[in-house]
């Protein structure tokens, strides 16, 4: 790096594997993150535990009204991106555990975790894949050209464990309290429909 260079952007992603919104930005965001040269920390999160600690629900527990309206609001973004989704995907919601904690396994042997994320989400939201079905995970991983084997012993390690449960503790201390979100520079930016902002962030640090 020159003297005059920018430092690399840093952005850490906080998500849930069964996240529509997620799936709905994911693909803008890893253009963003690939257009500024951002290095970005994965961070799967568990919803049984986020949503409780934060003032949420999940969406089991929502009143018809704001599930109702969920699917409008799914709809009309499904409409606007032109991307595959399934409203109601035959597999959600599925447990959120063993895709995050691959995914997690990925980025600790020093791969970039994001073409995985994507075909995961990709997976539940538009081709009615079962993501807590170890076959599947293989299927996806071996896409992603990942070392299978490795990486799947890797995430049934009790240490895998801990650090899932670890990412949602640490994000709900950093004040993430939904999916996705981003932050830059400490600053937290929720929802796949505040990228613009993050993207006006990383512009104007020099990113």
């Amino acid at each position: 790096m020159s003297p005059t260079s920018a430092p690399q952007p840093i952005i850490d992603y906080y998500f849930s594997v069964v996240s529509p919104w997620t799936y709905l930005g994911n693909g803008r965001f890893q253009e963003l993150a690939q257009r500024v040269n951002a290095h970005v920390i994965y961070h799967p999160l568990s919803s049984p535990d986020l949503f409780p600690a934060t003032g949420g629900q999940l969406l089991k527990d929502r009143a018809q009204h704001r599930k109702d309206y969920r699917l409008v609001e799914l709809a009309r973004w499904q409409k606007h991106l032109g991307i595959p989704l399934n409203l109601q995907p035959k597999h959600f919601p599925a447990p959120e555990a063993p895709a995050s904690k691959l995914i997690l396994a990925t980025q600790a042997a020093g791969q970039n975790a994001g073409p995985l994320l994507s075909s995961i989400l990709k997976a539940v939201w538009a081709e009615e894949r079962d993501i807590s079905d170890v076959d599947t995970l293989i299927a996806l991983a071996g896409l992603c050209g990942l070392d299978v084997e490795t990486l799947f012993r890797e995430a049934q390690s009790p240490e895998l464990d801990a650090a899932f449960s670890t990412c949602t503790q640490m994000a709900i201390q950093r004040g993430v309290f939904g999916y996705p979100t981003y932050v830059y520079q400490g600053e937290l930016f929720w929802g796949q429909d505040r990228l613009s902002f993050l993207e006006t962030a990383l512009t104007s640090h020099g990113g």
